[in-house]
């Protein structure tokens, strides 16, 4: 458990950097490492690694099946063992229980649409119906209930270097103020000429054991209703989004293509390198054969308006201005 942003940018850069070296980690296991925000304030760190059946009375004891219908959902049960004042829990997850630890409760999201999905009694009687299948609510969206959702609901995701975490936390409580937040970390190579569209920053990589070709990121992730929508009030997505869009790629990050991407097809080139990929196009003759993976992630006509910033981007490149220096203001 952790009281502060900065002890949790501390521990995750820690954790991550340790590189499987446990000594270094503080004797913590970090073969999986993850962490579960509930305010700006408190998060629940996971540790992990493998482990062989348990043999003995005492081991079985510590198996918790987190995937059984009638169990709390994952993060209900973080939450428990955070307001009991845990300061370490240790028990043994069943890895297929573990990889599913958020597909019961879609994240959090199923208290959105079942309030009381996680109450004794609806589990024991209905949760073994387990969440609708996500791929098929969104099969029977139609544009208007997707341009509502967009309006009143979020899922984003920043991936940032670690060591912009606590200030990564404090935008996403202007930007959203959704609890819980999906934290864990990635580590990304810089592999120089050969980099593809993840090309870290130099000055992102890991500081220690010199030479190091790696950093370590952290995907901040927010799935829910902002609070200015349960409060009642107005929601500008499209300002928000494009806030949060423009300060991942300033810090050198990135936000994954299965968000809302609400950036232009510049700003875009500028969140990804597209060096390698232009060049391998010209090379295999590709340039005109397939489209460019802007085109494929980039919002639905209707969802988000960009012709003004679009606009104000060609009127700069024809009068010669950066078109960086245009986006740095928006």
């Amino acid at each position: 458990m952790t009281k502060s942003a900065s002890e949790l940018q501390e521990t995750m850069t820690k954790l991550s950097e340790a590189d499987g070296d446990e000594e270094a980690s503080g004797g913590l296991p970090t073969q999986f490492l993850e962490a579960t925000v509930y305010s700006k304030e408190t998060a629940v760190v996971q540790c992990g690694k493998m482990v062989d059946a348990p043999t003995t009375a005492e081991d079985k004891r510590l198996i918790n099946g987190i995937n059984w219908w009638w169990k709390p959902f994952y993060f209900r049960h973080l939450q428990t063992l955070l307001e009991q004042g845990h300061e370490t829990y240790v028990e043994i997850i069943p890895l297929k229980h573990y990889y599913h630890r958020f597909t019961r409760s879609i994240f959090w999201e199923i208290e959105d649409m079942i309030p009381f999905a996680n109450h004794p009694i609806y589990r024991f009687f209905w949760g073994w119906m387990g969440a609708p299948e996500v791929s098929l609510l969104k099969l029977f969206q139609g544009p208007v209930i997707r341009k509502n959702s967009v309006n009143a609901h979020v899922v984003q995701e920043s991936c940032m270097p670690v060591r912009r975490l606590e200030e990564g936390l404090s935008k996403f409580e202007d930007w959203w103020d959704i609890y819980p937040l999906l934290l864990f970390p990635l580590r990304t190579y810089d592999r120089g000429i050969h980099s593809g569209f993840l090309n870290p920053h130099g000055k992102n990589l890991c500081p220690k054991k010199g030479g190091q070709n790696w950093g370590i990121w952290v995907d901040l992730a927010a799935y829910g209703t902002p609070k200015v929508v349960r409060d009642g009030g107005d929601f500008d997505p499209k300002t928000a989004v494009r806030k949060f869009e423009h300060w991942t790629r300033d810090v050198g990050g990135w936000a994954p293509y299965y968000t809302d991407i609400f950036c232009t097809r510049n700003e875009y080139k500028q969140m990804f390198d597209h060096s390698l990929w232009e060049r391998q196009r010209e090379r295999f003759g590709a340039s005109d054969a397939f489209p460019e993976p802007y085109d494929k992630v980039r919002s639905e006509p209707g969802i988000v308006d960009l012709t003004a910033e679009e606009a104000a981007e060609a009127a700069a490149e024809k009068a010669g201005t950066p078109v960086s220096d245009t986006m740095s203001r928006s």
